[in-house]
């Protein structure tokens, strides 16, 4: 069991660094346009479908894991602090299991369209330019599906009692975050 945590754990690792080198690569990306476009009349070509149909769905998607594994998904605890611990716990095991069922589902279709793109050749033109887009088309089903394997191995370890259902708690090292004045 600890193996495979630490091999997930690396995995979401690996797709939260490209995640954060998505960004970065955007941000030199669109600059270098910007430049080329206002100071020397020559935009660079083929930005908008790379920022739009590579940077922006990598910079997305593949972190997905990530959150789900600090629980920094957005939830909703005003009636569901409320319930007696039992039917947290319910609750929680209901919802991973249906968060399984659903990412599980848009993996599958994500994979089989991003197949017909790669079967096709999938591109875009901008400026005179061919820029295929059908490996971007992976990258959904890749980040959809680790998050169900996250979600799979929680729902997994609240079942055997390794994880307590009832305890939602979001990651402690941003607690402090909460605390801490913008003023």
């Amino acid at each position: 069991m600890q193996k495979t945590d630490t091999l997930l754990r690396a995995i979401i690792a690996v797709y939260g660094a490209v995640g954060a080198a998505a960004i970065f690569l955007m941000m030199m990306h669109i600059t270098a346009d910007v430049i080329g476009k206002f100071v020397f009349n020559r935009p660079l070509p083929g930005t908008i479908p790379i920022v739009s149909q590579f940077y922006m769905v990598i910079a997305a998607f593949l972190p997905l894991a990530m959150v789900e594994k600090l629980t920094g998904h957005i939830s909703v605890e005003v009636l569901y602090a409320t319930f007696p611990k039992s039917v947290r716990g319910i609750l929680t095991v209901l919802a991973t299991a249906l968060g399984v069922v659903v990412f599980a589902a848009l993996t599958w279709a994500t994979w089989g369209e991003a197949v017909k793109k790669f079967n096709i050749g999938a591109f875009s033109y901008e400026q005179g330019v061919k820029i295929p887009v059908w490996p971007s088309y992976f990258i959904l089903p890749a980040g959809a599906g680790l998050l169900s394997l996250i979600l799979f191995w929680r729902l997994f370890a609240q079942l055997s009692g390794a994880e307590d259902p009832a305890a939602l708690e979001a990651n402690k090292d941003y607690d402090h975050l909460e605390e801490e004045s913008i003023d």
